[in-house]
């Protein structure tokens, strides 16, 4: 007796721009920001829970890792960066009362 099997094969492509791992191409990129960062210019802001705040800041590559998604089977090149400055950013630069918070409640 013989058992014929079948599985969907699901082609390999990289993310382009990502360097191979060990000759196998990565097929996702990710970064994660990790540490702390006080927020330059920030004394007598105030916000609240569900506003929303643009933030720009400049950052430091800390760390690169290799790994296999248990739920895509991709490998992944994820690299970490550590926070170096932040500020407020205003959504309309052209409007000089955009602070760079958006309300969620008047």
């Amino acid at each position: 007796m013989s058992a014929q099997t079948t599985a969907s094969v699901t082609p390999i492509t990289s993310t382009p721009n990502a360097p191979t791992f060990e000759g196998a191409p990565v097929q996702e990129t990710r970064m994660k920001i990790s540490g702390r960062s006080d927020i330059e210019d920030s004394d007598g802001v105030v916000i609240s829970t569900d506003d929303r705040v643009r933030l720009v800041g400049e950052y430091r590559v800390t760390g690169v890792r290799h790994y296999v998604d248990e739920k895509t089977g991709n490998l992944v090149r994820e690299q970490v960066l550590k926070p170096l400055s932040i500020q407020l950013c205003p959504w309309d630069p052209s409007d000089p009362t955009d602070g760079g918070i958006v309300r969620a409640r008047p």
